[in-house]
């Protein structure tokens, strides 16, 4: 039963692979012009990424990401959300329209605008500093 079980996880992933590689070409054929702020939060195409790294949701592969610096029009460091509430310091606990959100920290990304989709809202300065604090505290470490 082990043996029929990892088999069946190993046909689902390379499916989840492929059908992500469809929806990146799709996603970076679109000439979509969105306007980024740090504080916002968009739902975003993080795809189907390897081992532990975040991976969107579904079947469009999405996840909210926070934009936490812009570089220009196109490119950004985001910070995936998680509703799973964690308490360490790779994860910082916030409030997006009033709902309790861990920013998953360890998984800051450069990204590009060409993956963001719909706009969910926007993080308080307050919530923002304490996760530009808690990246400086593990950068010095």
């Amino acid at each position: 039963m082990k043996i029929l079980t990892a088999l069946f996880y190993d046909i689902w992933m390379i499916k989840r692979f492929i059908d992500w590689i469809y929806e990146k070409i799709i996603i970076d054929k679109i000439d979509r012009k969105t306007v980024i702020e740090e504080c916002r939060v968009y739902w975003c195409s993080l795809g189907e990424n390897i081992g532990d790294e975040e991976n969107g949701k579904g079947d469009d592969f999405r996840r909210p990401v926070l934009i936490f610096k812009k570089f220009n029009n196109n490119i950004f460091w985001g910070i995936p959300l998680s509703t799973k509430i964690k308490d360490n310091k790779y994860y910082t606990n916030i409030l997006l329209k009033g709902v309790e959100r861990s920013a998953i920290i360890s998984q800051l990304r450069v990204l590009d605008t060409k993956r963001l989709d719909e706009y969910i809202g926007y993080i308080s300065r307050v919530d923002f500093i304490k996760i530009q604090n808690r990246i400086i505290d593990i950068i010095r470490r």
